[in-house]
């Protein structure tokens, strides 16, 4: 499929782009990812390609105020009460059942029908959708929890930074625009343990901010590029994975899930608060530990290549990697938030083999299923 045009308010544009959309409906296939995102893309290129100047204004301006209000839905469950009723509900009940002002829910009701977040029957009753259904999903609630709470302050704050220091590439992370935001002297990481609550938003949303995009255990093969050098009847001591980084414990999850039979230990490591919620997964051993510091399995990057066991040990990288061109907004979208919390970014295949060359390990090959979703990056000894 080749490129979509450029958006313009014009009809000869439109009509490339429901010609894009009619190629690939008549291909469509519902299991395929690919297809899908396609298909999303040349939709939202033909509503933006449709768009008036006050059009397109309205709709960059007046985006946090959607996160807002599902904030608001989220604090008062009407998504779930929605989600979980067999028939639709009048603005006077959920008024009850909620506890909000009638005047005040109405409000918001109405804004949130007019972003397809809730279904209006007739007037005065509201049902759940399928979106009012998405956002009861509990990592996924957790993600607009986390993303109200604590990065949209820090991206709210990143144009004045950026003015104040002479727009310079944040590159301290412990001077970016999150400090700005709250303020503090801290580290988001060092920051999140005295505020638990934004810690747990944050710690589901990682377990669940991968749904509906390609998990880099369908596309990668595990088993055969991983655990192909361990046996059942030698290594059943060895350690098979450390998950580095790896917050509850998702990917753990998910590896045993899909190879429960695979011997070996499995180690998950990441802050202390975060290690207190590690998900309880079979044959799991959560350890603390700072990234940052001398560790005891085995060191990051230069630091892990000394461990390294030639033919044997392997460091996968499970991160975006960035086109050059053409990149997709969820992978942009965090290279901002990154910036704003982190002053770290999401880096692109050029800057990835800089880093890990510079390392002394090089990479061995980049699995990449599809450009919304994170690749699998193969590290080995150089």
């Amino acid at each position: 499929m080749g490129s979509l045009p450029k958006t313009s308010n014009d009809k000869s544009e439109a009509e490339a782009v429901l010609g894009t959309i009619r190629e690939l409906l008549s291909e469509y296939d519902s299991k395929g990812s690919y297809d899908r995102l396609q298909l999303k893309n040349a939709a939202e290129r033909l509503s933006i390609g449709l768009e008036t100047p006050g059009d397109t204004t309205q709709r960059i301006a007046y985006y946090p105020v959607r996160t807002t209000v599902v904030r608001i839905g989220n604090q008062l469950n009407l998504f779930r009460i929605l989600a979980d009723s067999p028939v639709s509900l009048s603005s006077i009940e959920l008024a009850k059942r909620v506890g909000a002002d009638h005047g005040l829910l109405q409000r918001i009701l109405r804004y949130l029908v007019s972003m397809y977040a809730i279904g209006e029957a007739g007037k005065d009753l509201y049902f759940a959708t399928n979106i009012t259904r998405n956002l009861t999903v509990p990592g996924l609630e957790a993600g607009i929890k986390h993303t109200y709470d604590t990065v949209g302050p820090a991206v709210m704050a990143t144009p004045a930074f950026l003015a104040r220091t002479n727009y310079r590439n944040p590159s301290d992370p412990r001077k970016c625009p999150f400090q700005d935001a709250f303020p503090t002297t801290e580290a988001l990481f060092e920051w999140f343990p005295k505020h638990p609550e934004k810690l747990g938003y944050f710690n589901s949303w990682m377990t669940a901010q991968r749904d509906g995009r390609a998990n880099w255990l369908d596309f990668f093969p595990f088993e055969q590029q991983i655990a192909r050098g361990i046996t059942s009847s030698v290594d059943d001591e060895a350690v098979l994975f450390v998950d580095m980084g790896g917050a509850r414990g998702h990917e753990i999850q998910a590896i045993k899930s899909h190879y429960p039979q695979l011997p070996g230990k499995v180690i998950l490591q990441d802050l202390p608060d975060t290690i207190a919620q590690a998900l309880p997964v079979p044959g799991l051993i959560a350890m603390a530990h700072d990234f940052f510091t001398e560790q005891t399995v085995k060191e990051i990057l230069s630091q892990v290549a000394k461990a390294m066991k030639p033919g044997y040990s392997k460091i996968l990288l499970n991160e975006m990697v960035v086109p050059d061109q053409g990149a997709e907004i969820v992978a942009t979208q965090v290279d901002m938030i990154m910036m704003a919390t982190l002053a770290a970014c999401e880096r692109t295949e050029s800057h990835w083999r800089k880093l890990i060359e510079e390392a002394g390990l090089r990479i061995d090959r980049i699995w990449t299923e599809t450009s919304d979703a994170e690749s699998v990056i193969e590290v080995v000894l150089e």
